[in-house]
This record gives C-alpha cells, sequence and structure tokens, in this order.
C-alpha cells in the first residue's frame, strides 16, 4: 500500500490533528483520545480498519511521554489483577477482526463508541464513582477494555469508569492510565499484524484485510511531530484547565462524532 496513495492534503492535516489530540491525551487530558481515533478513521474513508491501526503506533508514542512523565504514580499492583481479563478482550477483539470488512468495521466503531460515551456521561451525571471493587466487575472491565481497545482504540471511557471505582486520585490516575495503556498499546502490534495476515489468507480485498503494515509505521513518522506538540500542550494543561469545564466539552465532541460515523456507516 503506498504512502503517497494515502497521504492526500485532507488525511495529512487531519491526521496531524489527531497526532496532536493524541499527544495532549496522553500527557494532559485523556478525553480527547477517543476523538483523535474517530477523527482519524473519519478521514480514511474505505481504510477504516488501517486507520485505525494506523493510530496504534502513535498512541504508543504518547504512552512513552506518558509513563515518563507520571511512571512514580502508577499503582501496578492494581495493574495486575487487571491484565489477564484485558488480555482474554484483546484476543477476542482480534479474532471478531479477522471477519471484518471496513463497512462493519466502520459500523461496530460507531456502535461502540456512542454506547461507551453514553455510559461516561450517566456515569457523570448520575455520581458513580464507586460502581463497584467486586472481581466480576473487574472481570468485566478489563474485559470490555480489552475488547474496545482492539475494535477501535476506545477503552478510555472503561478504563476511566473503573479506575474512578478504585478512588484513584488525579496523579494516581494519570500514572495508573499511562503503564495499563502502554502495555495494552504495545500488545495489540503482533495481533493487528497476525490478523492481517490471516485476513489476507482467507481472501479479502487488501482494503479491508490492511491493518497494519510497513505503511503503518511510514504514516507514524510522519504525524509523529503533531504527537510531540501535542504532549508539550498537553502538560501544560494539565496544570491549567479545570476538569469541570473541559470534559462536558469534550464528552460532547466524541460525542458528535461518534453518531456521524455510526449513521455514516448505517447509510453506506
Amino acid at each position: 500500500m503506498p504512502l503517497e496513495s494515502l497521504l492526500t492534503a485532507t488525511t495529512a492535516i487531519v491526521g496531524l490533528c489527531a497526532a496532536f489530540l493524541i499527544g495532549v491525551s496522553k500527557t494532559g487530558v485523556p478525553g480527547v483520545g477517543l476523538f483523535a481515533c474517530l477523527l482519524m478513521i473519519s478521514a480514511f474513508s474505505g481504510r477504516e480498519m488501517f486507520a485505525s491501526g494506523a493510530v496504534v503506533p502513535l498512541l504508543i508514542l504518547g504512552d512513552v511521554a506518558a509513563v515518563w512523565f507520571y511512571r512514580k504514580d502508577c499503582d501496578f499492583k492494581l495493574l495486575r489483577r487487571l491484565f489477564r481479563p484485558v488480555g482474554v478482550g484483546l484476543l477476542g477483539g482480534a479474532t471478531v477482526m479477522c471477519f471484518m470488512d471496513n463497512a462493519q468495521f466502520k459500523l461496530t466503531v460507531g456502535i461502540l463508541a456512542t454506547s461507551i460515551l453514553l455510559f461516561e456521561f450517566v456515569r457523570k451525571r448520575l455520581g458513580w464513582t464507586q460502581i463497584s471493587t467486586s472481581a466480576p466487575f473487574r472481570v468485566g472491565c478489563g474485559t470490555l477494555a480489552g475488547l474496545t481497545t482492539m475494535l477501535g482504540n476506545a477503552a478510555g471511557a472503561v478504563s476511566a469508569a473503573y479506575f474512578a471505582s478504585q478512588n484513584l486520585d488525579k496523579h494516581r490516575f494519570m500514572g495508573t492510565n499511562a503503564v495499563f495503556f502502554f502495555v495494552v498499546n504495545v500488545s495489540k502490534i503482533p495481533l493487528l499484524l497476525a490478523a492481517t495476515a490471516v485476513k489476507t489468507n482467507l481472501g479479502f480485498e487488501a482494503a479491508d484485510a490492511q491493518m497494519m503494515n510497513a505503511t503503518t509505521f511510514m504514516l507514524t513518522l510522519f504525524f509523529a511531530p503533531g504527537l510531540l506538540v501535542g504532549a508539550f500542550v498537553g502538560r501544560r494543561l494539565y496544570r491549567a484547565i479545570p476538569e469541570r469545564f473541559f470534559v462536558p466539552f469534550v464528552l460532547i465532541l466524541n460525542m458528535l462524532t461518534a453518531l456521524q460515523i455510526l449513521i455514516s456507516a448505517a447509510l453506506s
């Protein structure tokens, strides 16, 4: 898949904006991460699965910056209990993607993102900060996080709900969230490469089969400057912007984008 066939003026601008927002989300304002992923999917019409895979190396670069800034605040004990169910969700998501084309993937992302954002809106409105600390809740959240991050890089709201239930303060949330997503996103690379190989062998057309390949990492190099600027800005926003003003705006922006993808998928 030649790089020049993917990098139009629109995809270049949107991709750089998405990379900037990923940087912001990883170092300061986690809520904008889903919007960045949805933005990238919207830009690569007809290659939505490839766009979702192309986001992953950018997420990892952002994770590296976040881990560097917040590594001392990570609750490793909490993460150890979460990774096993997350692994189950990742494998389940990778398996499902082996049998999807771009139209089905786009519809799935739209449904998942809209559902997750509705849950997050209801959770905040009703003050569900301590949903449960039980093992079934942990397993459910972990499995759902693995599934949604594999299918659309959309696990941020699920992890936020779980970490909120554990009474993490602002600093421990950022540290635990940073390490969690670094490990999860690195784990997705071999799964995406394997799923691409499986779909190719199953006879899917290139546009539907290619989720991650050499071009993915070339795009990462192209978009990386936007991410670095975003990481620099996000670090400052972390200190400057009150959460009560920013988060509602981000949720509305995410919801509008998710609905646009959902409606577009339903009509196509």
